[in-house]
C-alpha cells in the first residue's frame, strides 16, 4: 500500500468510525471508556490521524455493536484498498520458496514424551477439579475457573450458588463480587458484557469486590474495594443506561483506581518481598 493510499484507508476508516459511533448516540468520551482509552485517542482515529491496533479494532466493533468486517468495509471510496487489515500483515511467503520437511517436528519418541507429560499434568488436573468443585467450581478452565479458585481459597470465600453477578460468599452468606486481571494484557477490569440496572444495583449491594492481579498465570495482588469508593464509575454508568442505551458493553474499571482506592490484603505487608 502506497503511503497516499494508507493515509486515504485511515480517513475512510475514521469517518465511518464517526459515523456509527453517531447512529448509536454514542459520544466519544463513553467510546472512550468502552475502549479503555482517552478521548483524544478516539479524536485522532476518528480524523484518520492514528492508525487504531488490531485489538483496538476488535474493541470499537464490539462497542459499536458491528462485525469487523462491516467495520472495515470502506468499499464506497474508489481507488483506496479495500482490505485494509490485510494490507496491514506481512506478506504470505509463498509456498514454492518454502524447503520441504523430510521429517515430521515431533517424532515418535517426543510424541511418546508428550503424551506422558499430559498423562500427568492431567492428573494433576482432576485433582485440582476435585477440590474445586468444594469450592463451587465446577470448570477450572472455564472463566477463568482456576484463578478464581485460587483467590477464594486466599479469602476463605465459596462461589454464590447461581453466580448471578455477585460471585462469591461468606460463612455468614455476605456477598462479594470477584474480578480477575492479567496485567500483561490489560491495564483495566472489564465488569459485565451487558450491564443494565438490576446488575448495577448488585454491583453496590454486594459487601465489597475483591480484584485478583496476575501477570499470566501468577497472582501478583488481592486488593478490596468498598463499592462505595467506585460509586463515581456506578453513577456515570447509570446516567448513560438512563439516557436511553438499556445496557453497556463491557464497561471497564481502570487498575490504577483499584490500586488508589483499594486495600491490598494479599500479600499481606510482611509477605512483600
Amino acid at each position: 500500500m502506497t503511503s497516499e493510499k494508507y493515509e486515504e484507508a485511515k480517513q475512510l476508516f475514521g469517518e465511518r468510525v464517526q459515523a456509527l459511533r453517531r447512529e448509536r448516540g454514542i459520544t466519544q468520551g463513553q467510546l472512550a471508556e468502552c475502549l479503555d482509552k482517552s478521548i483524544e485517542h478516539v479524536s485522532y482515529i476518528e480524523r484518520g490521524e492514528r492508525a487504531p491496533s488490531f485489538e483496538t479494532i476488535l474493541d470499537l466493533a464490539e462497542a459499536l455493536e458491528v462485525s469487523v468486517p462491516y467495520l472495515m468495509n470502506v468499499t464506497h471510496q474508489a481507488d483506496v484498498s479495500t482490505n485494509f487489515l490485510t494490507e496491514l500483515q506481512t506478506p504470505v511467503v509463498s509456498p514454492a520458496l518454502v524447503e520441504p520437511v523430510e521429517e515430521p517436528i515431533n517424532t515418535s519418541k517426543e510424541r511418546r514424551s508428550d503424551l506422558e507429560r499430559l498423562q500427568t499434568a492431567l492428573e494433576a488436573i482432576q485433582e485440582l477439579q476435585s477440590l474445586a468443585n468444594e469450592y463451587g467450581i465446577n470448570d477450572v478452565f472455564q472463566d477463568n475457573g482456576g484463578k478464581v479458585l485460587q483467590v477464594l481459597i486466599q479469602l476463605g470465600l465459596r462461589i454464590s450458588p447461581g453466580r448471578e453477578g455477585n460471585d462469591a460468599i461468606d460463612a455468614e452468606k455476605n456477598e462479594y463480587e470477584l474480578k480477575t486481571i492479567n496485567k500483561l494484557l490489560s491495564r483495566s477490569v472489564t465488569t459485565h458484557h451487558h450491564l443494565n440496572l438490576d446488575i448495577l444495583a448488585k454491583y453496590r449491594a454486594v459487601r465489597a469486590w475483591y480484584i485478583a492481579v496476575y501477570e499470566g498465570i501468577v497472582l501478583k495482588a488481592i486488593y478490596k474495594v468498598d463499592p462505595a469508593s467506585l460509586e463515581p464509575k456506578f453513577s456515570y454508568w447509570e446516567s448513560r443506561i438512563l439516557g436511553g442505551m438499556n445496557s453497556i458493553k463491557n464497561p471497564k474499571i481502570p487498575l490504577g483506581l483499584i490500586e488508589k482506592e483499594g486495600e491490598l490484603v494479599y500479600p499481606k505487608e510482611n509477605e512483600q518481598a
